[in-house]
């Protein structure tokens, strides 16, 4: 199995399916691997097992040192099933599944709500769908053009509207997928990850949907490999919306 993310090291196909570790390009050897990553108001932590497999997404610490919600993963194959815990009850397993890319094929909720992924040959994602609705309901299109997400859709009514992108001349070095939020209901945590196919090679700058003059501008703050700690989002001139990245240096 073989998974190629941009800037992320080129590991053993197993390890690369889950392990998700992001790096500077190969003249700096710093590896790296998400350790949290969220806004202000929720926060994921994520924790792994000795071969680089994910373990466990945690959601929002208490005082006493349980979370809000969690996942903790069993692999089996391309296939991992985490059991989902929200607010101290078991609500069932979330199944994700990998196809031969090493990207995210499918993945179930404790509903069995289901999405499907399709990817071109180059490992981005072009398209989510709902797979267990009948008929088959596409949630989003993605249009890429030299590695970098140029458009992507949502559907309002049976609408198809795009969301058109710029993009800075810096480099994404560790591979965050700033665009990924509200795309066909799949949690961002799950894009960061780099379970949804390689990640636009440079960092988002401008973001609207086609049709309308309201621009969402992104800043960030890196660290001093380059890996981006935190997005500034303003939406329209309004208040800034924060998101933020911590980073786990292997050796």
């Amino acid at each position: 199995m073989k998974k190629i993310i941009y800037a992320i090291a080129i590991l053993a196909a197993a390890t690369l399916a889950f392990s998700c570790v992001k790096d500077k390009p190969e003249d700096k050897k710093v590896q790296k691997r998400l350790a949290m990553c969220g806004d202000d108001w929720d926060k994921y932590y994520f924790t792994y097992n000795e071969d680089g497999s994910l373990a466990s997404a945690l959601r929002n610490p208490a005082e006493d040192g349980t979370y809000e919600r969690t996942w903790t993963f069993t692999w089996a194959g391309k296939v991992g099933t985490a059991a989902y815990v929200k607010e101290g009850e078991a609500k069932g397993n979330w199944v994700f599944t990998f196809g031969d890319n090493g990207y995210l094929s499918t993945l179930a909720n404790e509903w069995g709500d289901t999405w499907a992924f399709t990817y071109d040959n180059a490992g981005y994602l072009t398209k989510i769908v709902r797979s267990d609705k009948d008929p088959v309901q596409v949630k989003s299109n993605c249009v890429w053009e030299n590695g970098d997400l140029k458009k992507w859709s949502r559907f309002s009514d049976g609408v198809e509207q795009f969301k058109m992108q710029t993009f800075l001349d810096d480099e994404n070095v560790a591979g965050i997928f700033p665009d990924a939020c509200d795309k066909a209901d799949v949690a961002r945590w799950i894009f960061e990850l780099g379970y949804c196919g390689k990640p636009s090679k440079h960092l988002l700058d401008q973001a609207a949907w086609d049709g309308t003059n309201q621009v969402a501008v992104q800043e960030y703050t890196k660290d001093d490999d380059g890996f981006v700690t935190k997005v500034s989002k303003v939406f329209d001139g309004g208040d800034p919306e924060f998101y933020y990245y911590t980073w786990e240096v292997l050796k």
